[in-house]
């Protein structure tokens, strides 16, 4: 039996209460029965002035969350550590770009610890694994993709290798591999890698020389192997699938395996010009399914460890309930336990939901 759908909470509010972001529960009427307002219009100063204007004295809205009822991400976007964070991060992002493009332009050196200086700035600034986790899934409507993209799979590689128990040698390097991974992107013409639309067959084919445009731009660099197989190889899959040359599991860079998985991570939970971001439960079942592709001794730690990150997360169901993620089940993770009121539901149990969003 599914369960039920929770309701929004209602009450009825004088005008003056009224403030922007508040949701309409019911339509709002004039004296002479003329439509003011619809049921969900969201409050705005307009809006309220609006209401006022036509001498309408209460109204009902749906009850906002109080500080303790905010979700998780809710109370991050509004705090001081986020907006301290975020300006650590375009910092790092407009630095990132003006190096690469003096790689390219002026074949300048890359200058490993220069790139990583920023890099290790926010990571120490923000914390343990889960907050970074936390901070970019806060942080997705940046315009300079590939860059940005960058930057995000850095931070993930980085959090991939202390749940790896990597060394603090291996630790920097694959930080700084996940930072270089995409750098031939810059070569691909930016009308295709911003095409709204889906890419033709030709297209695509340019998109995957980025691997190999990468690894001509690495390969007379003062830097270490490892890192130029990641920009060569984080497209290769264990099955034969990937490309640039369809590698097997053992014919690829180790390091490049796991750049894959951050990669694909966070490429389908970041809002891309031709599709809306993905629900990081849905990642984790995507590479649940697709466990072929990657070598399993790095994949399944890793994908327990992201979906540890969200233990605690509001979510909402596909029956748009609202609950609190409480324990991952460790056979099937896209489908953990979730307190919805005072009901805990298993959804490997319920199979026809799943989780729809992390609110």
């Amino acid at each position: 039996m599914e369960p039920a759908k929770n309701e929004k909470t209602i009450e009825r509010i004088p005008i003056s209460r009224a403030v922007p972001g508040m949701e309409l529960a019911r339509d709002i009427y004039s004296r002479n029965d003329q439509m003011v307002l619809g049921r969900g219009s969201i409050l705005d100063a307009q809006k309220i002035s609006k209401i006022m204007f036509y001498s309408v004295d209460t109204i009902t809205v749906y009850k906002l969350p109080t500080e303790a009822e905010k979700s998780l991400t809710e109370q991050l976007k509004t705090s001081v550590e986020f907006r301290e964070f975020s300006q650590r991060y375009d910092k790092t992002v407009n630095s990132f770009k003006d190096s690469v493009n003096k790689v390219i332009s002026e074949n300048h050196e890359i200058d490993g610890d220069e790139l990583l200086g920023e890099i290790e700035e926010i990571i120490e600034q923000t914390g343990s694994n889960s907050r970074i986790f936390n901070m970019l899934h806060c942080i997705r409507d940046y315009d300079e993709m590939t860059y940005v993209h960058s930057v995000n799979v850095s931070l993930i590689c980085n959090c991939f290798a202390k749940w790896l128990e990597m060394n603090e040698e291996e630790t920097r390097l694959i930080t700084l591999g996940g930072l270089l991974h995409d750098i031939g992107k810059i070569s691909i013409p930016r009308d295709i890698l911003l095409k709204p639309d889906t890419l033709t067959a030709e297209e695509y084919e340019i998109v995957k020389t980025h691997t190999i445009k990468g690894y001509e731009i690495l390969k007379e660099k003062k830097i270490d192997d490892k890192i130029k197989m990641i920009s060569l190889q984080h497209h290769e899959r264990a099955d034969r699938t990937g490309y640039p040359y369809g590698k097997s599991g053992d014919e690829i860079e180790p390091y490049a395996m796991i750049v894959a998985i951050a990669d694909v991570y966070d490429a389908m939970t970041s809002d891309r010009v031709y599709r809306p971001k993905i629900c990081p439960f849905d990642v984790v079942k995507a590479l649940e399914d697709g466990n072929q592709k990657y070598t399993a001794g790095f994949l399944i730690p890793l994908l327990e460890q992201i979906s540890e990150v969200y233990i605690n997360h509001t979510v909402r169901l596909s029956n748009d309930s609202i609950g609190k993620v409480v324990m991952i089940n460790r056979n099937e993770l896209s489908k953990p336990v979730i307190q919805v009121q005072n009901e805990f539901l298993d959804l490997t149990k319920f199979r026809k939901l799943k989780i729809d969003e992390i609110l």
